[in-house]
């Protein structure tokens, strides 16, 4: 059993390898959670849609803007904390542990209707507010050739 600095067991350090184990156990079942999030606690989220953005508020209480590590890859937001953990204070006897601490990570795949282009972020009181707006449909204009050209990868008849 892990020691914390006054020789008493860190149930704390016991309880996330434990944790880290099951997760393990469940990415090995469903590869599929491996691609998601592989190795870190996840964030709980709440998505909501207004008229004109799709907003994702993640709870990250007690971090600094700096220690959060917001990506995004096409249409893939990826939310990455690594959050640390509180010395060990002497003389403790904990009744009831269950603030996570180490990496956190969440991978959010954005709906289609989403303006990848213009996504931004705001944090506040503990809160990571990401504002998505919405891109709008627009009309392609199609130019009329007059020129009897070949496309390429395709035969004139």
């Amino acid at each position: 059993m892990p020691l914390s600095g006054g020789g008493k067991p860190s149930f704390a350090g016991q309880y996330n390898r434990h944790l880290d184990e099951v997760r393990s156990l469940l990415r090995t079942l469903d590869p599929r959670l491996a691609a998601e999030d592989e190795g870190g606690l996840t964030v709980a989220m709440d998505m909501y849609e207004t008229e004109h953005n799709l907003v994702m508020e993640l709870d990250l209480p007690g971090l600094e803007v700096s220690d959060i590590n917001l990506t995004q890859s096409g249409m893939v937001c990826v939310i990455q904390v690594e959050k640390q953990a509180e010395p060990p204070v002497e003389n403790l006897r904990y009744h009831c542990l269950e603030r996570h601490f180490g990496k956190l990570r969440r991978t959010v795949r954005l709906p289609d209707m989403v303006d990848p282009a213009h996504i931004h972020a705001e944090y506040s009181r503990g809160v990571l507010r990401i504002i998505c707006p919405k891109g709008h449909e627009r009309r392609i204009f199609i130019k009329e050739s007059k020129s009897e050209q070949v496309f390429e990868g395709t035969e004139k008849q």
